[in-house]
C-alpha cells in the first residue's frame, strides 16, 4: 500500500510538472492577438506584417542532438552505457534570457548481463541566460519503455544544467549533465541513472 502511495504521489508531481511545462509553451508560442483598427485599415496591414517579422526574429528553430554516457544507480546487474536524444522547439530570446519549448525522443542503452534499453518520447523546456556563452537548466516529463532487467512502460522525468557556447550564427556546442527515473511499480522498483554529455544543435 505504501508503494502505491508513493509511486500516485510520483505521477501527481509529474502531471503537475507537464502541466506546468505546457502552460509555459504555450504561452510561448501565442500569437499576439489583431486590434481593431476600422480607421487605418492600410496602416494596421503595415503595422501587423512588421509585427509578425519581429516575433519571427525573435525566435528561431533548434534541432539538437544529444550524445551521452549513462550510469544507472541502485542497478547491480546493469553497467554504464550510451545513449542520445533529438530535441527541437522554437527558442524566444527576451534581452539576456531564453526559454525553448521542446519535444523528442531518446534512447540509452546500459551494458551488464541485463542489456537493459529505455526508448523515451518527451515533451518540455529549458531556460537559458546568456548569449554566446548561455548556461541553462532543463526538464522534461515523457512516457518510456524499459526491457531487460525489467520489462513495462511508465512516465519518465528528467533534470539537468547546460552550457552552451555560440561558435557560428548558425552552429550552437555545449555540454550537459542530467539526472532521470522512471517511476516506480508497486513494489517502488523505478529505473535511475545520470547522464554526462555534449551537444550540438543547428539553428535555422
Amino acid at each position: 500500500m505504501r508503494g502505491m502511495h508513493h509511486s500516485n504521489s510520483l505521477l501527481r508531481s509529474s502531471c503537475k510538472v507537464l502541466l506546468g511545462l505546457l502552460s509555459l509553451a504555450s504561452v510561448g508560442i501565442a500569437v499576439p492577438a489583431r486590434a481593431d483598427d476600422t480607421g487605418a485599415r492600410r496602416d494596421y496591414g503595415d503595422d501587423d506584417r512588421s509585427s509578425r517579422r519581429h516575433d519571427h526574429d525573435r525566435s528561431k528553430l533548434h534541432i539538437a542532438l544529444d550524445f551521452d554516457f549513462d550510469s544507472a544507480l541502485d542497478a547491480p546487474q546493469t553497467n554504464a552505457g550510451g545513449g542520445g536524444a533529438l530535441r527541437l522547439g522554437p527558442k524566444y530570446d527576451l534581452l539576456l534570457v531564453s526559454f525553448t519549448p521542446e519535444l523528442g525522443g531518446s534512447l540509452h542503452s546500459f551494458g551488464g548481463s541485463d542489456q537493459t534499453k529505455l526508448y523515451e518520447g518527451f515533451l518540455g523546456g529549458r531556460f537559458g541566460v546568456g548569449k554566446i556563452l548561455e548556461p541553462s537548466i532543463f526538464g522534461h516529463v515523457g512516457v518510456g519503455h524499459v526491457h531487460g532487467f525489467e520489462t513495462r512502460t511508465a512516465p519518465v522525468l528528467d533534470t539537468g544544467l547546460a552550457l552552451d557556447l555560440t561558435l557560428l550564427p548558425l552552429i550552437d556546442l555545449g555540454l550537459h549533465g542530467g539526472y532521470n527515473v522512471m517511476l516506480p511499480r508497486n513494489d517502488e522498483s523505478a529505473l535511475k541513472f545520470f547522464t554526462l554529455g555534449a551537444q550540438a544543435a543547428l539553428v535555422l
